[in-house]
């Protein structure tokens, strides 16, 4: 008899509306269907990981690029990364990143220390998804006109201020790689956690 109302607990459990649980006892929101609450565990750890590095990445693209501004050599003009709309368009995508990426990090932690989500569970769901989709084309766009500046100017088919190639401009062509590669790092992170968070909308669905 106590064998059956056990076995009948946990079938009214899964029977339930709402979000399932994987034991009587378990505090455990469904993120993944039926699938192991290690797993899910897991998948949330590797998760806060990418979050910390798309926001570590993006900060320092900020910093590195928002500090490039170098004077030309031999004459007092200077040249900074504003003086060129596609370094303009990688410093603010990845500064919208950076923030989101942090807000992210926060809502991960929250999850991996509580074992539950913050928000309503079906609107984060699709919340994460969403923005991560979005917010990766839209920094993979960025850095791809950052780094065609850039070849622009290595080049030489491109002239700072008209008439000045890039070694006339000490590390200012350098740094902007630098910035548009650090851009990159945060964009395979974020797109990591895109396909993360995408995995969690399918399972949401399994029978």
């Amino acid at each position: 008899m106590v064998a059956g109302a056990m076995e009948s607990g946990v079938v009214a459990n899964e029977s339930t509306s709402g979000p399932l649980t994987y034991s009587a006892n378990s505090q455990d929101v469904h993120l993944y269907g039926k699938a192991a609450v290690e797993k899910r565990r897991r998948s949330n750890n590797i998760l806060l990981l990418c979050r910390a590095l798309t926001f570590a990445f993006s900060l320092a693209s900020v910093l590195v690029m928002g500090t490039n501004k170098h004077s030309i050599r031999n004459t007092e003009s200077k040249v900074a990364w504003h003086n060129f709309d596609p370094y303009r368009y990688v410093l603010a995508v990845n500064a919208i990143i950076c923030v989101y990426s942090f807000v992210e990090t926060w809502l991960a932690v929250y999850t991996c220390a509580k074992g539950t989500l913050l928000l309503p569970e079906t609107f984060q769901v699709w919340f994460d998804y969403g923005h991560d989709q979005g917010f990766a084309y839209l920094l993979f766009s960025a850095n791809s006109a950052g780094i065609a500046m850039a070849q622009l100017l290595q080049s030489g088919t491109t002239l700072i201020l008209g008439q000045y190639q890039c070694p006339d401009a000490g590390v200012f062509c350098t740094q902007a790689r630098v910035s548009i590669a650090l851009g990159f790092g945060a964009f395979f992170f974020l797109a990591f956690s895109s396909f993360l968070t995408g995995l969690r909308v399918a399972r949401w669905y399994l029978p």
